[in-house]
């Protein structure tokens, strides 16, 4: 079997539709596209250790970490504020890892991804009661490092990192429309780094391994970036209404401003790209109760980007001779992006139903310039062709008028009822997320479904443990035969709340065993872990 069969769509898939769901406060794209390529977002329960020992229930159990509210739910800044009565400091470390081999003949192995996630995010706001008046910072530090084979002996490694921070500013507006409309204000930066190493695959009697100390290899292209760098800067002001008790209505409006450079330096030939690209950002949100026991949530957001990327080459020809250079326009991009979900959650009693249908839909358009503009890379390509003495296998493809699209669906069922003390919670997910592409043509369109079960007991007053069991089937590409998987997870958690004290803890565990579901003697076996703690202070 060609390996790029099976390395290139895991490597290259935005798999797990949790993207679609992750709250804006919070997220880096990059970040959680990267985790979603290698299946290690959690991103449904990201929040809340608690939920993830119990099998990663998201909607079936009701959480303080995970509730219908703007800031759970919906990620609107002015929630922040809301999201509780007394002010509170979070700690939230995590860890993932991915390993995934494949049998070689004589009973050799040979690794073809491997993955590991560092994740820290801290979350402080103080609330005044009085007035209502809050402000809160929510910091990330996670990074990311995923090793791939290149080629029968060069592996690719990645690695990112992106220190994000964003500040909000609330208050109540205290002499129009009586004190029912909230407001924040808010400001963000985040820093995203890719760094990209070639590096040879380590080979001995056992097999062929990826991410070990294996010699630096030159890149094989002079254009394609290692070094890509986004520093963005966000800001906006959302808006809170209260409509009766329960029921509250919220905008959001944010502009936000990303500057991308990609590199890549080698010893004889320099490549640049840069682009700025404004991002327009609006979303609205209403959650509330109808009567007791019926809560709601519905979230919409719309995203905007249009930009122009440029780029700068250069090349040594040698000792007298004149060097290949040139710069100026690559293509124009727009991007729009959609996405909406909705939350319904049943209380009859002690029992708890709910449902949830998530959407999301973007589309990305690229155009290069006219061949007769002196600044297109298309007729620098061709002028280099030309030259006497150019490296052409070096040159890359000319660049075309492009579309792409994404359409994602995800639909989760619930629900959950109380034995004595013990909790018992099961849920069922289903997630389509469907790639295409004007030039590559449909696919990859990735369908997953799972089944999740998880159990909480109380162990004397302080001491909570948790439990849980998923079955998954996952499909790389439903277009597509060989790529069909099925997966068995596990979780533990722990939860402690000392007494008389202030603090509590939780973590959450989840160990999965994934294995390939064709026919190949190749037999892949994937294993996950995710562990994730979070420490909590109410003053």
């Amino acid at each position: 079997m060609n390996p790029t069969r099976w390395v290139l769509p895991r490597a290259l898939s935005l798999s797990l539709f949790a993207a679609v769901l992750l709250p804006a406060a919070v997220s880096a794209q990059s970040l959680e596209t990267a985790l979603n390529g290698v299946d290690l977002a959690s991103t449904q329960v990201a929040r809340s250790p608690r939920l993830l020992g119990m099998g990663g229930l998201s909607i079936a159990v009701r959480d303080k970490d995970n509730q219908t509210n703007l800031w759970d739910f919906a990620g609107i800044p002015v929630g922040l504020g809301l999201d509780d009565s007394v002010s509170t400091l979070e700690l939230r470390p995590g860890t993932g890892s991915l390993s995934s081999v494949r049998d070689l003949p004589g009973g050799r192995l040979r690794e073809n991804m491997a993955a590991r996630g560092s994740f820290l995010v801290g979350e402080g706001v103080y609330r005044n009661r009085t007035s209502g008046g809050s402000f809160g910072v929510v910091g990330d530090l996670s990074s990311l490092r995923w090793d791939v084979p290149y080629s029968g002996s060069v592996e690719r490694r990645q690695g990112l990192s992106h220190p994000q921070v964003l500040a909000v500013l609330g208050g109540v507006m205290p002499r129009f429309l009586d004190r029912h409309l909230q407001y924040a204000l808010h400001l963000g930066f985040r820093s995203e780094k890719v760094e990209e190493t070639f590096r040879s695959i380590i080979t001995n009697d056992a097999g062929e391994w990826i991410g070990g100390g294996g010699d630096a290899v030159t890149p094989p292209s002079e254009f394609e970036p290692t070094d890509s760098r986004a520093n963005s800067t966000r800001y906006g002001v959302s808006t809170a209404y209260s409509i009766g008790r329960s029921t509250k209505l919220a905008v959001n409006l944010e502009r936000e401003i990303i500057r991308i450079r990609d590199m890549n330096e080698l010893v004889r030939s320099t490549s640049e790209m840069t682009e700025d690209r404004p991002w327009l950002n609006g979303q609205a949100a209403l959650v509330g109760r109808l009567a007791r026991d019926l809560e709601y949530g519905l979230d919409g957001s719309y995203r905007m980007s249009d930009s122009e990327r440029d780029w700068r080459f250069t090349a040594s020809a040698g000792v007298g001779a004149i060097a290949l250079t040139g710069r100026g326009n690559m293509f124009t991009r727009s991007e729009r992006i959609r996405e909406s979900q909705a939350r319904l959650r049943w209380t009859p009693g002690r029992a708890v139903f709910a449902g949830q249908v998530a959407t999301g839909f973007s589309q990305v358009w690229t155009d290069p310039p006219k061949d007769n503009d002196p600044t297109s890379l298309n007729r620098f390509i061709n002028e280099a062709f030309n030259r006497p003495g150019a490296d052409t296998l070096a040159l890359p493809d000319s660049i075309g008028p492009v579309a792409t699209q994404r359409n994602a669906l995800g639909v989760t069922l619930g629900a959950s009822h109380p034995i004595g003390s013990t909790l018992i919670g099961v849920e069922y997910r289903w997630t389509r997320d469907a790639h295409s592409n004007s030039a590559a043509g449909l696919g990859p369109r990735r369908v997953a479904s799972d089944v999740r079960v998880g159990v909480e007991r109380p162990l004397g007053q302080r001491l909570m443990v948790r439990g849980g069991y998923v079955r998954r089937s996952v499909d790389e590409d439903d277009y597509l035969n060989g790529n069909e998987y099925v997966a068995n997870a596990y979780t533990i958690g722990l939860g402690y709340s000392p007494a008389n004290a202030a603090w509590t803890m939780q973590a959450g565990y989840q160990l999965e065993f994934r294995d390939q579901d064709y026919a190949d003697p190749g037999d892949e076996r994937q294993s996950r872990q995710n562990l994730a703690l979070k420490l909590r202070w109410e003053f």
